[in-house]
């Protein structure tokens, strides 16, 4: 960058989103918007339409429709971030299939949201599992320790969910 030229910022609340945040914001974003198959976003309802898991991580990363949201936008980054993440513990889970030729499983996030059984309550449920498996998967040290501390001040025994609970209301 040129000494010259402003360098861009990000707002605070988005600086550090995770691909936990952005997964749990696409499926409150299907919640209140809509769910859709086949495209990324329905042809109906204006500036924030119907979309599938995709399309809601999409508006979650940038704020607004963006053509193919993996690829361009400002939030290109924190939603590839979030679909890789999203493929992985869908392929972990045995949910898509990665690299078997012979598997009709779905191949990536696309193909599983389009399914023919699929429902938007599966798909919303599934984002916040990941999410939760994400936030698991990357605590911190003193998260951890914080946790447990709380646990026994309480008089509890920390637990995978109770620790999901007390960061979520964080």
């Amino acid at each position: 960058m040129n000494p010259t030229q402003k360098p861009t910022t990000t707002p605070g609340a988005l600086a550090d989103l995770t691909p936990a945040d952005t997964l749990r914001c696409a499926a409150r974003y299907l919640e209140i918007h809509g769910w859709t198959q086949g495209t990324y976003y329905s042809n109906q309802g204006g500036t924030f339409p119907p979309a599938c898991a995709v399309g809601a991580i999409g508006m979650a990363a940038h704020g607004r429709l963006i053509t193919i949201p993996a690829a361009h936008g400002s939030g290109a980054r924190d939603c590839t971030r979030a679909l890789d993440y999203l493929t992985d513990y869908l392929t972990d889970l045995g949910i898509i299939a990665c690299g078997d030729d012979w598997s009709t499983a779905p191949t990536d996030a696309i193909e599983w949201n389009d399914r023919d059984d699929q429902t938007a309550e599966q798909v919303i449920t599934t984002l916040r599992a990941a999410a939760d498996n994400y936030d698991w998967n990357h605590a911190t040290e003193d998260d951890l320790e914080t946790y447990a501390d709380a646990c026994v001040w309480a008089e509890k025994h920390p637990t995978r969910e109770g620790f999901l609970a007390w960061r979520a209301a964080q």
